[in-house]
């Protein structure tokens, strides 16, 4: 859920504070958001995510 959490600040703009509890503590997924970006663990993700889409529409 830490993940969905992320995308959902980064879709919506909200506060960190402001997350919904369905996502977990948002102090916990602001924590994961900046080590993961620290360590390019979200860049990983998104570039691996990307691969798998489907471009035939």
């Amino acid at each position: 859920m830490t993940f969905e959490g992320i995308l959902f600040r980064m879709r919506t703009g909200i506060p960190w504070r402001d997350l919904p509890e369905e996502f977990g503590e948002w102090s916990t997924v602001y924590r994961r958001f900046n080590l993961w970006s620290k360590k390019g663990i979200l860049v990983d993700i998104f570039k691996y995510l990307s691969q798998l889409a489907d471009y035939e529409i």
